[in-house]
């Protein structure tokens, strides 16, 4: 495996150099291809968009385990000294997902060359625009677990945690994520006349706070949950007093009772708050993601896995949740998961910003870790199918 680790590098740096945004991976994806192609790797391109599924052992009669990594960017710029920084402006890799991508990679040239080793087929997920949260959806919309595996799993490298330290979580602990759209609709005037007018700006300032309210009295404190407000829009002159105001934002909850219990706060405020400036308010609102849960089978699976493994110096087994939205989750609805966080922060190289900062950078080790980790249990299939106590399905 260790002739496996610069080439990772060299393609999560080329990667990184050139991000591409939510929807738009077309030469990531072509870039994906091309390294599949190279080594005679069987895979299907333009799933979900620009979505590419990779097979090791297709027709193997064995438990089937799948593999998934995202490879989209973010619209930031990227503000790093480094010589692998991006050339697209205002587009970064700042969440990791070049890594994830080059990790997956990897991962599939070395179970093609340990192929006769594997108990099973391996499918690997390159995954589109997880950002916007569409391509999970997207891709099984095209037929991608038509015919599902065993199990699935998936990883994301974290700064905040150092290299070598691997996390896992028991209970839910990434938010169910949606996204809304407000819209208030007021009477413009001239600012000299405001008996005349119904101001829209206004009514938004009176909604922010009493959505800032509704999230720090109205729920339960033990149990999670988030309104942010991301962006106002609204007036179009100093002198004009504004008719429409379009207001967006996110919903973050882990559980499904403080989901119901903010959804119907939040479009009771919209629809009434307004009404007493004699305004009106419309909201609109899409689920990015579910809320994710591992399979607490493949966690036990995971942790035996991951305890001989010299490079890991931590396994913590019950992390606390976070309310990120992961659209991973859309795929463990649909068949077990297991998704682990691997540490990538080097305090010592200053490697200590974090995910969707301009300075972000990973330490590369934890590429190597990952991968081996990805490998091992890439090796376990039939401790999968036994913790799961699924029959082998018969071959293709």
């Amino acid at each position: 495996m260790d002739n496996i680790f610069p080439l990772v590098k060299e393609w999560r740096r080329h990667l990184h150099r050139h991000p591409e945004i939510s929807g738009q991976e077309k030469k990531s994806a072509q870039f994906i291809s091309r390294i599949l192609s190279h080594h005679h790797i069987e895979h299907e391109t333009g799933i979900g968009g620009h979505g590419l599924v990779a097979w090791i052992n297709r027709q193997s009669p064995g438990p089937e385990l799948a593999f998934r990594a995202d490879f989209d960017a973010l619209p930031l710029s990227d503000h790093k000294d480094s010589d692998y920084a991006s050339v697209n402006p205002g587009v970064m890799h700042a969440c990791a997902h070049d890594g994830h991508a080059a990790v997956l990679l990897g991962l599939a040239v070395t179970l093609d060359q340990h192929a006769t080793s594997l108990p099973g087929p391996v499918r690997l997920i390159f995954q589109p625009a997880e950002e916007n949260g569409q391509g999970a959806t997207a891709m099984l919309e095209d037929g991608l677990f038509q015919s599902p595996p065993l199990a699935i799993f998936g990883f994301h490298f974290f700064p905040e945690m150092e290299t070598g330290s691997v996390r896992l979580h028991r209970q839910p602990f990434m938010a169910a994520t949606e996204h809304f759209t407000i819209t208030i609709k007021g009477r413009s005037a001239h600012a000299c006349m405001p008996e005349k007018s119904i101001d829209a700006i206004q009514v938004a300032a009176h909604l922010v706070l009493a959505l800032n309210h509704l999230t720090s009295k109205n729920i339960d404190p033990v149990d999670p949950a988030l309104i942010s407000i991301g962006t106002i829009s609204g007036g179009q002159a100093s002198n004009i007093i504004a008719d429409r105001v379009i207001m967006t934002g996110t919903i973050r909850t882990l559980s499904q009772t403080q989901h119901q219990r903010l959804h119907n706060a939040l479009q009771r405020i919209v629809r009434e708050l307004p009404q007493a400036f004699a305004a009106e308010a419309e909201i609109l609102i899409s689920q990015a993601a579910p809320a994710l849960s591992n399979d607490p089978r493949l966690c036990d699976l995971m942790v035996d896995i991951l305890s001989p493994c010299p490079a890991i110096t931590h396994v913590e087994d019950n992390g606390q949740p976070m309310l990120g939205g992961e659209d991973f989750a859309r795929f463990a609805e649909l068949v077990p998961g297991g998704y682990l966080f691997f540490g990538c922060g080097n305090q010592a190289r200053g490697l200590v910003h974090p995910l969707h900062s301009s300075l972000f950078d990973l330490d590369e080790k934890a590429l190597e870790i990952a991968l081996q980790t990805l490998f091992a249990i890439a090796l376990s299939g039939r401790k999968v199918q036994t913790a799961l106590r699924t029959d082998i399905r018969p071959g293709r």
